[in-house]
């Protein structure tokens, strides 16, 4: 797994900002929530902000992972127009 860190902030007025629309751009790519933290805010004047943890399989790993299912589904009579959906979404190409 890869992961990343950021510190999402907002506008005491609840404004969006750069890293909250650059989580939002990291989630549509395809990174998972690991874990999120509050790291204060609480009615400052300077907002809010939370540590945001992501992870994202790398290439390879994704890869295998299909491999691997591809290899348990042979021969278990899975229809393919229900194993397709499944392996799409496992690779993050659920359009």
């Amino acid at each position: 797994m890869i992961q990343k860190a950021l510190v999402v902030t907002t506008s005491p007025d609840g404004a969006r900002t750069a890293t909250l629309d650059a989580l939002d751009d990291l989630l549509r790519a395809g990174w998972r929530v690991l874990l999120a933290s509050p790291m204060g805010g609480g009615g400052a004047t300077d907002g809010f902000a939370s540590l945001v943890v992501l992870e994202r399989r790398s290439e390879t790993e994704a890869e295998t992972l299909l491999e691997q299912i591809e290899e348990e589904a042979e021969g278990d009579g899975a229809p393919d127009e229900l194993l397709a959906p499944v392996l799409r979404q496992i690779l993050g190409d659920d359009d």
